[in-house]
């Protein structure tokens, strides 16, 4: 168990969300509409996302862990959106990302992953959030925390519905820009040999739910 997505989540509709996911990466098709999210039959594989929301919340579902890890694309999402947040785990990994943008300006990003690197990395202010319920958790509960310090916790949407299923022809990425450039040269200094976290297994316990 353990939380195996990312969420994409804005001060706007989801349709504006998708518009403006459209000016920075391919092309996004709404395609069926469900009840419940429980309901959605979605191929991560064919990175099929998941999308919901009110006039002014917007929460993606984001199966690819790439959008919602595009530090770059969501600073300029939200000038035009407002507030941006990008966040999710790859808990079998150990991976863990955030961003926090507003208006144009970044405000937090946060890159942790245990496969690849021997150190993590962040960037901005710690948020509130993060003092109790660490980023970095294998429960997820960190992610969400950090979606809901914004009024953005997608979980009792997540919990209910309704959800449009989205077809990501996944012909484009975002564009790399400079977080990604301080990030990649993180990578460099900071990189794991290939195969040693593989020798640091340890047995953990876990209580509560959690979502993938």
């Amino acid at each position: 168990m353990g939380l195996h997505s990312g969420y994409l989540v804005a001060t706007t509709s989801p349709a504006k969300l998708l518009e403006e996911l459209s000016r920075h990466a391919g092309e996004f098709i709404p395609d069926v509409v469900v009840d419940r999210t429980s309901e959605a039959e979605i191929d991560s594989s064919q990175f099929d996302l998941l999308l919901g929301g009110s006039d002014d919340r917007a929460f993606l579902l984001d199966t690819s862990m790439i959008l919602s890890d595009s530090p770059d694309m969501i600073v300029a999402m939200s000038a035009e959106l407002g507030t941006v947040v990008g966040a999710g785990a790859e808990t079998v990994s150990g991976t863990y990302w955030l961003t926090v943008a507003r208006d144009g300006e970044p405000l937090r990003y946060v890159y942790a992953s245990h496969a690849s690197l021997t150190q993590g990395m962040a960037m901005g202010d710690p948020l509130p959030s993060e003092e109790e319920c660490p980023l970095v958790d294998i429960s997820g509960q960190g992610v969400f925390a950090a979606l809901a310090l914004f009024g953005l916790d997608p979980s009792p949407w997540l919990a209910s519905g309704p959800a449009t299923i989205v077809r990501y022809d996944a012909a484009r990425f975002p564009a790399d820009g400079p977080i990604a450039a301080v990030v990649a040269e993180h990578a460099k200094q900071h990189s794991r040999p290939e195969g040693e976290w593989l020798r640091e297994i340890t047995v953990v316990s876990t209580e509560g739910g959690v979502r993938g």
